[in-house]
């Protein structure tokens, strides 16, 4: 009888420690703090290989004119698409010096300089804006030898919604360049080089 009431008194002990315990301590538990981070980047690409290896292109425009009556102005494009998370951005030029080898007698003022924007269907077309005196037709004057210039202000993000191929994200960059074939002009070849950079302040 007293081996069976100490056995009861075991037992009673053991439920009542067993329903005291905290419920954790017969649990486990896995935590997974997830952190991501957002790096702000700029990507300059060809219009007409929009992929990554379209991206920091080399477009040629050359232009070939035949001085006669009636003929028309030559041009030429080169267009490529911006696309960045920043809200802080600039699109800047500078070209090299002429080579003028002829001398063909043209100036940079001769060569017609238009500059036009648009979106893909989840870029912002609003994204930036052309400077003074881009915003119109120019030359290639307004293109200094010496330093940059501001082409196109950057003033949001060029992405306005989800696009997990990047394929519609971008802000286009269209540029064409024209010279008139006068007689004035003489045999020869003239050259100079733009380079547009895209940059974050």
């Amino acid at each position: 009888m007293k081996v069976k009431r100490q056995f009861f008194c075991f037992l009673l002990i053991a439920l009542l420690i067993l329903f005291l315990l905290p419920e954790n301590s017969f649990s486990q538990t896995a935590t997974v703090p997830i952190s991501i981070s957002v790096n702000g980047t700029l990507t300059l690409s060809d219009a007409n290989n929009d992929a990554s290896s379209g991206k920091n292109p080399t477009l040629n425009v050359n232009l070939s004119i035949t001085p006669d009556l009636g003929a028309a102005q030559v041009t030429g494009n080169a267009n490529f698409r911006i696309r960045t998370n920043r809200s802080d951005w600039l699109l800047t030029a500078q070209r090299t010096s002429e080579v003028d080898n002829g001398p063909t007698n043209i100036q940079a003022s001769d060569v017609g300089v238009l500059i036009a924007t648009q979106a893909g269907s989840k870029g912002n077309p609003n994204a930036g804006s052309l400077a003074a005196p881009f915003n119109s037709q120019t030359n290639l004057s307004s293109i200094s030898t010496s330093t940059p210039v501001n082409v196109i202000i950057g003033k949001a993000k060029t992405s306005t919604s989800r696009d997990n191929t990047n394929a519609s994200n971008y802000f286009q960059v269209n540029t064409q360049y024209s010279i008139f074939p006068d007689f004035f002009y003489q045999p020869g070849t003239w050259n100079t080089t733009i380079t547009y950079n895209l940059v974050s302040p």
